[in-house]
């Protein structure tokens, strides 16, 4: 609910704060008082359009105010300013214009010449239509909606897919090579490392025989030699140990050492009978070395790395495999929404059609007593393809005079016909918003057509807060708080007024809404519609 509005340097407003009530809120005031400059500032506080134009001569900005008693909103505000630009902030904090919007719209509904464009978008028909579908079909409506969203993800998926069907064939295609390449290798961790050591040894077999041969010859079989030198050295000892006790001990670390170069000529002699080059061994081997030493260019630093790749790979190709299975899946599960989507958009169609021939019904049972006896509305459902909504394309057609057929809204109503038309749907399917305001719902009727127009407001004011710009007093009458907008001159400036008037006040400005005068006649007709307001509303 709107609690207060708020207007500084807004047209010829210099500066006005009105604390509006919950119910039917009715502005009153004559002609050129700047009734309708308070709706046009809710529609700018709102998001709508606004430019430098509404901004008070010679004032740097104007700014539009609301205060709301609502969990998420608690206030909105835009400021324009005389060059044109414009901010908005929600409690207190800056957003967008667009976020302004969006906040504004679920809170207050805008309805008159200007104002009611929204209607005049299919969507917003078509939401109208549906506030009459029952419990049953709200809930079909919002898992159709679920269910239009998971196909067209799942439509979405298939398409890239689907495009990237090639470069996956071209991927697969390297990656089974790679795989493949690998594993022919048969690889062994460390095995490079224990061939290469082997390969070196080949390539230097002369070398290798010379070197043992020659550390054989000096260690054992040469005259004289390091063994029979060190048994001589031995010999030497033991003899003087004859004479000094440590030399024996010393002898018998020589005989020791003796011990040990014997065991190293039987083996040097064993390697070297055994030891022979073999020209087709260092072949294999260097063929081998040359094909890891590829692999590792192509694929990892070392064996490890190159078998870590292949994991790599042959997961990667297990995927894109899974992906060719994922399409037959996927499209299986497309065919099956879209079926599952076809049959629940028809039992909406089926739903709407009903609720269709409510709303024509009871909203042309309200037209000729709001004034528009030859007034002809249609609510109109023809196919479309399958859409977020189902698939049903709603149309509001409206004809005001006898003999035309009923056209688009945009077509045929005028500004007070398409705002009383609002006020007629809005009373049969209820609204979204808790907030209503009505320009010129009055325009071009009075008599029991203006009460009529009152009777439905005050029934709107139930369940929602009303604010309407109203000439008549059969409307003004149903208040539940009556404001009066007053023009005035001050210093050389025009200003505007709002004085929310006292129940005396009312009966005053009722008698100078009917007679132009206040007589006591016309005092009187306006206790007897004040009195009548009370009595019960149209149809009830």
């Amino acid at each position: 609910m709107l609690t207060s509005l708020e207007l500084k340097d807004f047209a010829i407003v210099d500066e006005l704060r009105v604390e509006l009530s919950s119910g039917l809120n009715v502005l009153t005031g004559e002609t050129g008082a700047g009734k309708s400059i308070l709706i046009d500032a809710l529609a700018i506080l709102i998001g709508g359009r606004a430019d430098s134009s509404v901004v008070r001569a010679g004032a740097e900005s104007a700014l539009v105010q609301g205060l709301f008693l609502d969990a998420q909103v608690e206030s909105l505000s835009r400021r324009v300013q005389a060059a044109g630009r414009s901010s908005a902030r929600r409690n207190g904090e800056l957003v967008t214009i667009g976020e302004l919007a969006e906040a504004g719209g679920a809170l207050v509904a805008i309805f008159g010449q200007h104002a009611a464009q929204t209607l005049l978008a299919g969507s917003e028909q078509r939401k109208l239509l549906d506030r009459l579908l029952g419990e049953t079909e709200q809930q079909q409506l919002s898992r159709y909606r679920d269910t239009f969203r998971h196909h067209q993800a799942v439509i979405k998926e298939l398409e890239m897919l689907h495009t990237a069907a090639r470069e996956r064939a071209r991927r697969s295609d390297v990656l089974a090579f790679q795989v493949k390449d690998i594993d022919d290798a048969k690889l062994n961790l460390g095995e490079d490392e224990r061939l290469r050591q082997e390969a070196d040894g080949l390539r230097h077999a002369e070398r290798i025989r010379q070197g043992v041969g020659g550390a054989l010859q000096l260690l054992s079989e040469a005259e004289p030699n390091a063994l029979t030198q060190v048994a001589q050295a031995i010999r030497e000892l033991e003899s003087a140990a004859r004479y000094h006790h440590d030399l024996a001990v010393l002898a018998g670390d020589l005989r020791g050492s003796l011990t040990g170069l014997q065991a190293v000529g039987d083996e040097l002699a064993s390697f070297l009978a055994g030891f022979e080059a073999d020209p087709g061994r260092l072949e294999a081997l260097e063929t081998r070395l040359s094909r890891l030493e590829a692999l590792k260019a192509k694929y990892g630093d070392s064996l490890a790395a190159v078998l870590a790749y292949r994991a790599e790979a042959a997961a990667e190709l297990a995927g894109l495999q899974h992906a060719e299975e994922k399409i037959g899946a996927l499209e299986a599960l497309a065919s099956t929404l879209q079926a599952e989507l076809a049959a629940t958009a028809q039992e909406l169609s089926q739903a709407r059609e009903k609720a269709a021939a409510r709303l024509q019904a009871e909203v042309s049972a309200l037209l000729g007593p709001l004034g528009m006896l030859s007034a002809v509305f249609q609510v109109s459902l023809t196919p479309q393809p399958l859409g977020p909504h189902g698939r049903d394309r709603v149309a509001l057609l409206f004809s005001a005079n006898l003999g035309e057929a009923p056209a688009p809204l945009t077509e045929v109503a005028s500004g007070g016909e398409l705002s009383r038309l609002m006020l007629a749907l809005n009373v049969v399917t209820g609204s979204d918003s808790p907030t209503l305001a009505f320009d010129e719902v009055d325009a071009g009727i009075g008599g029991q057509a203006a009460r009529a127009v009152g009777e439905l407001l005050k029934r709107l004011a139930r369940d929602h807060q009303v604010l309407v710009v109203t000439h008549l007093p059969q409307v003004a009458a149903y208040a539940d708080a009556q404001f009066f907008v007053a023009k005035l001159e001050q210093a050389g400036r025009t200003v505007t007024r709002v004085t929310r008037l006292a129940p005396a006040e009312r009966e005053v400005e009722l008698a100078r809404m009917l007679s132009g005068a206040v007589t006591d006649k016309a005092l009187a007709h306006a206790r007897e519609l004040l009195s009548a307001s009370h009595g019960e509303l149209m149809g009830h």
